[in-house]
């Protein structure tokens, strides 16, 4: 088109150099020692216009090899783009196989592969094909050597979901060794050593998390605190007194003031037999920021003066007198310290107020220990219509009709 435009415009002057220079077409002379030629002014024009078309000419032949190789590589990006477009459509529609030989198909000529292998070890997961997922994440980090990251997460990640720990912790390992480390692979670094149980290496990178760009503090504290919620519940479960009080003084004070963190220290404390600490964990939390499971946890405890326990719970009903919850946990410190008929009141007045289906099992238990087994049998009935939502819509059974219906069945047989 470029070329046309010239050409035309060439022909034009050339027109219109011919139509002025008809009446007096002058000329020029050139001499060269004793050599002297003539031309008119529109030869003259004629032979320029045909040496800047010449020259053009020779030009785009000497560049003809080069041209046709770049628009070669232009069309193979091109090729490369449209792939990538059509195969990440397969990918969200479904088209798993589809999508990874599309993806695949032109991706050397792209300007970034390491996006089509990415795409494509993604299609390969879906689809269970393990060996060829983990071929493309090797190409992957091939193609792209100084950007590695992209390729260390997902692998880290595919491994964490196939509960590979080992390997998802070599990869995040290795991203963490080099510069390229962020806010996502700092978290799943994070959760691989707390899976490991690692509580020294999380420790140490708590700082960073905290610092890190991208991870916000609610995400760090999360993260913080699942830590230690794991390793005092791990040292509960294995009754390990020491390992629980060492793992208490690893919590700073800020998250030690925590209701999950201080119910969890509670009960792995009862766990090993150190109940009044639990109780003095439990007992301050409340006092500082009422919290409806702490005092549920609070109903949970067993010490060696379980009066003074009710007591101490009894003492904050005056501020609270119709908390379903506190009446629950008075009524089985009650229960505990073996003043069942106040366990039986605060359980009807805790139910009064807002019905639980372990209110309703404590109060059937206790009755039936009681031997009134009628109401022990209602309280469950009550639970059962609680938890299915409605109750039985069973027509009345009259005594005398059935007893005759029984009667007659009988004598028929």
């Amino acid at each position: 088109m470029k070329t046309a435009a010239l050409v035309a415009g060439a022909l034009l002057l050339l027109a219109l150099a011919a139509h002025v220079l008809l009446g007096d077409p002058g000329y020029i002379a050139l001499g060269y020692g004793e050599q002297q030629v003539e031309l008119s002014v529109l030869g003259v024009v004629i032979l320029l216009v045909a040496g800047y078309f010449l020259v053009r000419l020779l030009l785009r032949l000497f560049n003809a090899r080069s041209t046709r190789q770049r628009n070669q590589n232009l069309r193979r990006r091109e090729r490369a783009r449209r792939s990538l477009s059509k195969g990440l459509l397969e990918l969200a529609e479904g088209s798993w196989a589809n999508a990874e030989h599309t993806l695949t198909r032109h991706a050397q000529d792209a300007d970034e592969p390491l996006v089509h292998y990415l795409a494509a070890a993604r299609a390969a997961e879906l689809q269970d094909a393990e060996d060829r997922r983990n071929d493309w994440l090797e190409r992957a980090l091939d193609s792209a050597p100084d950007h590695r990251a992209p390729v260390l997460i997902m692998r880290a990640e595919l491994h964490l979901k196939h509960k590979h720990l080992q390997e998802a912790l070599t990869a995040l390992e290795l991203l963490d060794a080099t510069d390229e480390q962020n806010a996502r692979g700092l978290m799943l670094l994070a959760r691989a050593y707390r899976l490991n149980g690692d509580w020294q290496k999380l420790q140490a990178l708590e700082p960073r998390l905290r610092t890190m760009r991208g991870v916000n503090t609610t995400q760090a504290d999360e993260t913080v605190v699942q830590v230690h919620l794991d390793r005092i519940k791990a040292a509960g479960s294995a009754h390990d007194a020491a390992a629980l009080q060492a793992a208490w003084k690893d919590i700073n004070k800020t998250l030690s003031q925590r209701p999950e963190i201080v119910i969890a220290y509670a009960r792995a404390a009862q766990a090993c037999g150190e109940a009044d600490l639990a109780e003095a964990a439990l007992r301050d939390c409340i006092n500082r920021r009422w919290d409806d499971a702490a005092v549920l946890a609070y109903g949970e405890l067993a010490t060696a003066d379980s009066l003074k326990t009710l007591e101490r719970a009894e003492s904050w009903l005056p501020a609270r007198p119709e908390d379903a919850t506190l009446l629950l946990t008075c009524a089985q410190l009650a229960a505990r310290a073996e003043l069942y008929g106040k366990a039986r009141t605060y359980l009807e007045n805790s139910i009064a107020i807002r019905p639980r289906l372990d209110a309703y099992q404590l109060l059937a238990n206790l009755l039936e220990q009681l031997g009134d087994h009628d109401r022990a049998l209602r309280a469950l009935n009550d639970a059962l219509a609680m938890a299915v939502g409605k109750r039985a819509a069973l027509p009345k059974i009259r005594a005398r009709r059935w007893h005759e219906r029984r009667q007659r069945d009988r004598r028929g047989n």
